[in-house]
């Protein structure tokens, strides 16, 4: 009962241990969160599992609880799981939070915010393809992985402002040509560059 406190309870991001912060991604519902509070456990799932950390996510579940992940990959439903929708209220928090840099930013700062989005990126699609094959699941191709970011700008838009859709949709078409021309540079790597 103790440890269920510490899950369905009060919660303090910062001081929970990496087992009790991912169940408590999986079994609470952030959208019950205050903004301030997604907001922490948004830069403490990047401190605990991103690119930066020491201790890159290791996807270990005992055979039961890996069915259950089968199946729900498996059997897409229109009924996310706390923890897709945890990760995609914390990937919109992200996303404004570049979003915004990104619309301030100088020429310079923007390339260097661009370098930096891409790399993340990069970073939380490997750990999605790490799981992906722990689970022993066909790997999505590139057109997959498109879409699903198309659906992921898409969501963001939802309760936002016309303004702020201009901005998603800018950001959106900025970060797929930095993702293009990253991707055309590790391709080829001998490719003199001019900037």
């Amino acid at each position: 009962m103790i440890a269920l406190d510490g899950i369905l309870g009060q919660v303090d991001p910062e001081k929970l241990d990496r087992q009790t912060f991912v169940r408590v991604m999986q079994l609470r519902d952030f959208r019950q969160f205050s903004p301030e509070l997604t907001e922490r456990f948004t830069l403490r799932a990047e401190q605990e599992f991103g690119r930066h950390s020491p201790n890159p996510p290791v996807f270990e579940l005992p055979d039961w609880e890996k069915r259950i992940h089968i199946r729900k990959q498996t059997q897409r439903s229109d009924q996310p799981s706390f923890m897709e929708r945890n990760m995609g209220l914390m990937a919109r928090v992200r996303y404004f939070q570049w979003m915004y840099e990104h619309d301030a930013a100088d020429r310079v700062r923007k390339a260097e915010l661009m370098n930096d989005v891409v790399a993340d990126m990069r970073h939380w699609q490997e750990v999605y393809l790490d799981y992906v094959r722990f689970l022993g699941l066909p790997e999505p191709t590139l057109a997959e992985l498109a879409q699903d970011f198309q659906r992921m700008i898409e969501d963001f838009k939802v309760d936002a402002s016309p303004e702020e859709v201009e901005l998603i949709d800018s950001f959106a078409g900025e970060l797929n040509l930095a993702f293009a021309a990253s991707e055309v540079l590790n391709r080829l790597p001998n490719l003199p560059r001019f900037w």
